[in-house]
């Protein structure tokens, strides 16, 4: 199969970070448990009516459902871990106040760091691609804790700190274009040069596209290896594991 980029046509690559090239999701349930254990630990076991397995799961159901409703309710994401949560620990003798629901998550956040993990191939990937692109992120979040996940898992050996657009920093969030001009104008680079690579449609997909740039999606239930798509006029690549970026460029 010929590669759907060139580095004759294409010379950066900007990348999401989370759940594109870290897998926050096993950083969070991991992180879920380790907090929901601790705090149960302090009950006496006939309480015990829930596990913490069962109410990660709870909670995941719940955030599903909300986030796959037809019509989405005009909540922020706060609001609605709350919510979520509340219906979880439903069976718990506990009361999920917000300033509860603020602190539980506060920390998972903190205990998020010390699972923090990437995703099978990015090293060598990363590695192979960085022999004829510049690699950089893009990426909503704080970025302390962007730059401290870079640091951690020696992401900097590819992309270094002055290359982290975040939304904290740079502008609104994705899928908003001014993050992506932000970083297209930093790296001195046009959007027909640039590719974004993220698992998030809307996020990474459209917002790259409304930018004028191509774009890789990440999506793990494609039915084809690998597939092609158009916004306008922009290309969208769909794969379905970070390994298949070495197929694409």
């Amino acid at each position: 199969m010929s590669p759907f980029f060139s580095p004759i046509r294409k010379k950066v690559i900007f990348f999401d970070m989370n759940n594109t090239i870290l897998d926050r999701r096993q950083c969070f349930d991991s992180a879920f448990l380790e907090v929901m254990n601790d705090f149960t630990a302090r009950w006496d076991p006939g309480e015990m009516l829930f596990t913490a397995q069962e109410a990660l799961q709870s909670y995941k159901m719940e955030w599903s459902r909300h986030r796959k409703a037809p019509i989405r309710s005009p909540i922020s994401p706060d609001e609605l871990r709350h919510i979520c949560l509340r219906k979880a620990l439903q069976p718990m003798p506990v009361n999920v106040s917000p300033a509860f629901t603020r602190s539980f998550f506060e920390q998972v956040e903190e205990q998020e760091d010390n699972f923090v993990a990437l995703f099978p191939g990015v090293e060598d990937t990363l590695e192979a691609l960085s022999q004829n692109y510049k690699l950089a992120i893009i990426s909503n979040g704080n970025r302390k804790r962007l730059q401290s996940n870079l640091e951690k898992m020696k992401l900097t050996r590819w992309i270094d700190q002055d290359r982290l657009f975040s939304s904290e920093k740079d502008g609104p969030r994705k899928p908003h274009p001014a993050i992506f001009e932000r970083a297209l104008k930093t790296m001195s680079t046009a959007s027909n040069q640039s590719v974004m690579v993220g698992n998030s449609w809307r996020n990474d997909v459209v917002g790259a596209a409304s930018s004028g740039m191509d774009a890789i999606w990440i999506h793990p239930g494609n039915i084809k290896k690998i597939s092609e798509r158009r916004i306008g006029r922009q290309k969208v690549i769909i794969i379905r594991s970070f390994k298949q970026l070495l197929y694409t460029f």
